[in-house]
C-alpha cells in the first residue's frame, strides 16, 4: 500500500507536470565537454539530470516531460537505463524530440510540447525548469509548498519565484562576467506581480546593492501556453524571457512574483568555473 498524501498535497497530486528542458547546444561548454549533453554531464556522482528528477516531488507528479535536442539520442539511452532501477519513475517520463526547434532557442524548444496535445490539460498545473541547471536540494520542497499555497491563483495567473540577494553574495560564487536575471516588481494590493524581467552582469551589480534574482523555474497553467504561442506569432523573441516580458507589456497574462528564501543556490552550467563552484 502506498503512503497516502495529506490532505492539501491531495490537491495537487496527479495535477502537476515537470517540464524539463533539455534541448540545447551547450556552446559555451563545449569547449571542454564534448559530445555530451549538458543535462548528462555527471555532478557528484551522477547526471546534472537526475539531481533535477531526484529532487521532485514525485508523488504529485503526473508527468515529467524532457524536451531533447541536440544529442537526444544520449538522453533517450540515459532515461531507457532508469526503467532498470526504478520502473515507477520511468513510467512518469515522457520525451519530446524538439527536432530543429532548438537552434532556434529556448522558447521553441519549450513550445514543442503542442506537438503532444495530450499533455495540456485546463486542470492541470505544469512546472518549467531548464535542464542545464543545478538546483541545491532544498529549493523544490520550498517551490511545491508555495505553489499549494497559491493554488487557486493559477485560475488567472502563472508564478514566479525569486530570491533577495545582495551583491557582494553574487560575487562570491560567480563569474563577475556572468549574466543572471533580476525581476522589478509591482505591488497590487497584497500581491507582488512581475513587471519586468531585466539582466544584469555580475560586475555591475553593486556589493551592498540587493537585487530579486530569479530561479529559472516557472509554475503555470495551460493559459500560459496559449499566451506564448500567440507572443511567438506578434514579435520576434527566441528566449522564455523575452516571450514572458511581451507578454507582461501587452497586460494578456500576470504573473506573480513569489519569493523563497535567500539561501538557496543554484547554477546554470555554462562555464567550467561553474562546475568548480558547485564541487
Amino acid at each position: 500500500m502506498g503512503i497516502k498524501l495529506s490532505l492539501p498535497e491531495n490537491k495537487l497530486e496527479g495535477k502537476i507536470s515537470a517540464i524539463i528542458l533539455c534541448a540545447g547546444e551547450g556552446k559555451r561548454i563545449s569547449g571542454f565537454i564534448q559530445n555530451i549533453p549538458k543535462p548528462l554531464i555527471n555532478i557528484k556522482e551522477k547526471p546534472l539530470l537526475m539531481h533535477i528528477i531526484s529532487n521532485l516531488n514525485i508523488k504529485l507528479l503526473k508527468s515529467i516531460i524532457i524536451i531533447t535536442g541536440h544529442l537526444g539520442d544520449e538522453i533517450e539511452q540515459y532515461v531507457s537505463s532508469i526503467e532498470k532501477t526504478n520502473i515507477s519513475l520511468y513510467e512518469k517520463i515522457k520525451l519530446i524530440d524538439s527536432g530543429e526547434n532548438y537552434k532556434k532557442g529556448p522558447l521553441y524548444s519549450f513550445l514543442s510540447i503542442t506537438i503532444d496535445r495530450t499533455i495540456l490539460r485546463r486542470n492541470k498545473i505544469f512546472l518549467l525548469i531548464p535542464g542545464d541547471t543545478y538546483f541545491n536540494p532544498d529549493i523544490f520542497p520550498e517551490i511545491f509548498d508555495k505553489i499549494l499555497r497559491a493554488f487557486d491563483a493559477f485560475k488567472t495567473k502563472s508564478l514566479i519565484f525569486y530570491q533577495k540577494i545582495q551583491g557582494n553574495l553574487l560575487k562570491s560564487k560567480a563569474d563577475y562576467e556572468k549574466r543572471i536575471s533580476i525581476v522589478k516588481l509591482e505591488q497590487l494590493k497584497s500581491e507582488e506581480i512581475i513587471k519586468e524581467i531585466i539582466q544584469k552582469k555580475i560586475f555591475e551589480i553593486d556589493d551592498d546593492e540587493e537585487v530579486n534574482q530569479i530561479l529559472p523555474i516557472i509554475a503555470f497553467n495551460y493559459k500560459f501556453v496559449n499566451r506564448i504561442i500567440d507572443a511567438e506569432k506578434e514579435i520576434s523573441v527566441s528566449t522564455i524571457r523575452e516571450a514572458v516580458n511581451y507578454i507582461i507589456q501587452q497586460k494578456k497574462h500576470v504573473f506573480h512574483a513569489i519569493p523563497i528564501k535567500s539561501h538557496h543556490e543554484f547554477f546554470d552550467i555554462d562555464t567550467q568555473s561553474d562546475l568548480i563552484n558547485i564541487s
